[in-house]
Parts: structure tokens; sequence; C-alpha cells
């Protein structure tokens, strides 16, 4: 009797609070170039792979991770950027339905197109997504010596939490953990 229940439960009542993550895909433009941006799908791993490697020098996410990432469609999301069909850009989120927070777990965009305003773009994408979702904050992780990111966070309406040392495994950097809070802004 109880395991019908459980079956019951997850069927009707996560799904209802859960949905299944999507995104459609959209031409957009930026900066005078057309892009194509969708959902990432697993023929993608090795172009995430690659922009991690070169912005980082290796890949601080493995070809399983990214794999393992794709499959959780009720709590993750990972949206490409696309110019001529070429990736050039990402953004992973992950929903914490509890505290109903929606948590960029990486972004990388290929060093030859940073500052041309797709890394802008895709943490909009983002705070759009979170809106959609009736979530009351955005948040992540960026490291403290990534003055740029830092500031192009701020920007957009992100604001220092506190500092979690040694977090990343690569140098042992120390982390500053940022939060949009969504409710109070009115965008």
């Amino acid at each position: 009797m109880f395991e019908k229940f459980k079956s019951w439960y997850r069927c009707n009542v996560n799904a209802r609070h859960q949905p299944f993550l999507d995104y459609s895909r959209r031409l957009i433009m930026i900066g005078g170039h057309h892009y194509t941006v969708r959902q990432a799908r697993d023929s993608d791993i090795n172009e995430l792979v690659t922009i991690e490697k070169q912005i980082y020098g290796t890949a601080p996410w493995s070809y399983a991770a990214f794999q393992l990432e794709l499959s959780r469609h009720h709590d993750r999301l990972y949206i490409v950027v696309e110019h001529h069909d070429q990736v050039v850009g990402f953004i992973g989120m992950a929903v914490d339905w509890y505290r109903l927070d929606l948590h960029i777990t990486n972004i990388g965009i290929t060093p030859a197109w940073q500052k041309c305003g797709v890394g802008t773009y895709l943490i909009k994408t983002a705070i759009a997504y979170a809106r959609h979702l009736q979530l009351h904050s955005l948040s992540l992780e960026v490291r403290v010596h990534n003055l740029v990111a830092r500031h192009l966070y701020e920007q957009l309406g992100f604001r220092e939490q506190h500092i979690k040392r040694r977090y990343y495994l690569d140098n042992h950097e120390d982390a500053v953990d940022m939060q949009a809070d969504l409710l109070s802004r009115g965008e």
C-alpha cells in the first residue's frame, strides 16, 4: 500500500511542483551577430568540455559530469549559444525547489567570443527563466580573482553573500557566493 502511495505522490505532487525543464530553440542577434540559442544535448558535451579547457587550461567538468547534468530534466537545464553551428557559449542551471532558487552551476564563453554580449545574454536568460518558474532568487559562485565576471554579475543584480574558502579543486581558490533577489526586482 505504501508503494502505491509513493507512486501516486511522485506523479501527482512532484510533477505539479517540479516541471520538466526545457528551453525552446530561438534565433537572436547580439552586437550585430546572429546566434542560435537552444537546449544543450549530449552531442554538445565535447564542445562544452573544449570551451572549459580553453578558459581554464583544463576542464573542471568531465564528459561524464556534463552527461549526468544533461540527464536530470526535473532540476537541471543547460543552454548553448551557437554561431554558424559552432557552440560559442553555454550556461548550466540547477533548480533548488525547496529554496526556490535557480543556481548557475557553470557558464562558459569561448575566449574569442568573450566581451561580445553572449555571457550577459545567458545570465539575463537565466533571470527570465527563474522568473518564469516563479523562483525567488538566482545564485552562483565566482572565483575571487575574476573581477570582470564579478562586475558583470553585480551589474545584473547579484550581491555578494559570503566567501567559500578553497572552493575550486584545480587551484583551491576561494569563491564568492553571489545571489540576486528576484522578488525585489521588477525588471
